[in-house]
């Protein structure tokens, strides 16, 4: 009876440390990596917006990105100073982003945001209508992670304060 009380609390504290250990990794990103803003377009108009994610193609400054052929999910780095992409590591790259080509894309893990529910609908029009970008932050590892939205410059937050007023 003890023993199978032990093994029921070992197997409820697995899963909740697993999740914190998440949260503090993709914290830690947002903390100590540096600050990046990058320009967003909608990804398919008709399906922008997914469940309640806001889903949209992240301009890297870069012409020339998965334009040959790889293996999908194989490692690709895109380097923000100075810009460039390669199937490689690269050395004289100030701030690289690690992610891997799929369906003629690179993907980074930055490609989608979570929005309320509620603000989905009134979010993607703004993007649709207005200049939109995110603020990422990345590690020297090549880790990004998305800090925030933004419209015309600003944290999203303020203008859907701003259009509801």
């Amino acid at each position: 009876m003890i023993q199978s009380k032990k093994l029921l609390i070992i197997f409820l504290l697995v899963p909740v440390i697993a999740l914190a250990t998440l949260t503090a990794y993709k914290k830690s990103i947002v903390t100590f990596g540096r600050e990046v803003i990058l320009p967003i377009s909608g990804y398919d108009p008709r399906d922008l917006l997914s469940g309640h994610y806001l889903i949209y193609r992240v301009d890297y400054g870069i012409e020339t990105v998965c334009d040959h052929k790889f293996t999908p999910g194989e490692p690709a780095y895109l380097c923000l100073t100075p810009r460039m992409f390669s199937f490689f590591p690269t050395h004289n790259c100030d701030l690289e982003i690690i992610g891997a080509c799929n369906n003629s894309r690179f993907e980074a893990g930055i490609e989608k945001f979570y929005v309320p529910q509620e603000k989905a609908l009134e979010l993607e029009k703004l993007i649709q209508s207005k200049k939109a970008g995110i603020k990422i932050a990345v590690t020297p590892d090549g880790k990004a992670q998305v800090k925030d939205l933004l419209i015309d410059g600003k944290p999203w937050t303020e203008m859907i304060a701003k259009e509801e007023k």
